[in-house]
């Protein structure tokens, strides 16, 4: 639990990483809203900056979750291991790729100490040169829902992959969910997939997609439609 008592201003900054990370309940939000309204504007915003950096960080990791981890990865991570663990890896081999994902919230917490660029280097296998990581641009374009809350894609035009979460945006109501829909030059939508939950920075939705479509959210029937039953309740146009 997080401990949300009156102390330094820099521990109230402290609580923006689980914050970010949807990491903290509701009564204990709440304690640290409190403390954000009473406190200066520079800490406000330094707040605020922070939650930002954690979710750009974790879109981006998002994103590279998607990819095929570097052939060379899995052998510079097994050189690292003491020799009886190395002797038992090969029947592990599976599990761990399995388990490549959950490698994304510990290496949120690197790229926040020692600088993202670094860590996205070496998770895209350059770890020599960091700035191998400027090749993978991440965009991020934001709309506001009709009923109010925030969409808020991370787009990476290079690799065609955007990650997409929702701001303070209710659940689809009863027997209904959310259909993200990909809108081209020719105004065809195509579905891109089905949210019968919220996505969240911790549970992102990452589809792929094409330089400038729109991409944009409609309420369906449960099991989706196959065209938008009325008119979209957000869109933004992806980089």
């Amino acid at each position: 639990m997080v401990d949300t008592s009156p102390r330094s201003e820099a521990d109230l900054i402290d609580l923006a990483y689980p914050c970010a990370l949807d990491a903290v309940a509701d009564i204990e939000r709440r304690h640290i809203d409190a403390r954000l309204a009473a406190a200066d504007p520079e800490v406000r915003q330094a707040f605020s900056d922070t939650v930002w950096q954690v979710r750009d960080v974790m879109g981006r990791l998002a994103v590279l979750g998607e990819l095929a981890p570097p052939p060379e990865l899995e052998r510079r991570i097994l050189a690292a291991l003491p020799d009886e663990r190395a002797e038992r890896s090969s029947t592990r081999i599976a599990s761990w790729r399995r388990s490549l994902r959950w490698v994304a919230p510990i290496a949120a917490v690197l790229c926040l100490v020692i600088g993202g660029s670094v860590v996205t280097a070496q998770l895209l296998g350059s770890h020599s040169d960091p700035a191998a990581a400027d090749q993978v641009h991440m965009r991020t374009v934001n709309g506001s829902f009709a009923g109010g809350g925030l969409l808020v894609v991370d787009a990476s035009p290079e690799l065609g992959r955007a990650v997409v979460v929702f701001d303070r945006v209710a659940p689809p109501p009863l027997g209904r969910v959310y259909q993200v829909w990909l809108v081209g030059s020719d105004g065809q939508p195509r579905s891109a997939g089905l949210l019968s939950d919220v996505p969240s920075t911790e549970r992102p939705f990452v589809t792929g997609f094409r330089s400038g479509e729109v991409l944009a959210v409609s309420v369906e029937p449960d099991g989706g439609s196959d065209a938008p039953s009325g008119d979209p309740i957000v869109g933004v146009t992806l980089p």
